[in-house]
């Protein structure tokens, strides 16, 4: 659809968050862009799109008041996760020990 650069960016203004803009320049109603015009951008479809979704999420994460964890804080959750999931299989194991042995 062929929308105003003004009414744009009056409608960006009125929403709350942190935004951007971006603009695709001779994309269609789905955003998808010629072949030439990929060529003359050196950018793929799936590279364009990457770059919509991004901007979406971050837009996302700033109207929520979520930041990413870390990688400092993903690597401590995977080591919790995998405590977690040792001790579990400890404590099946010692399950069926006591099963199969009750006098233990």
């Amino acid at each position: 659809a062929v929308v105003s650069t003004q009414s744009t960016g009056t409608l960006v203004n009125s929403v709350p968050g942190d935004k951007r803009l971006v603009f695709i320049e001779g994309a269609d109603d789905n955003l998808c862009i010629p072949m030439p015009k990929q060529v003359e951008c050196g950018l793929t479809q799936s590279m364009l799109d990457q770059i919509v979704l991004d901007e979406i999420g971050n837009f996302f994460i700033s109207i929520a008041g979520y930041s990413p964890p870390t990688r400092e804080e993903l690597q401590e959750y995977e080591e919790q996760e995998i405590a977690r999931h040792r001790k579990r299989k400890i404590e099946a194991t010692a399950l069926s020990v006591r099963k199969m042995y009750p006098q233990i």
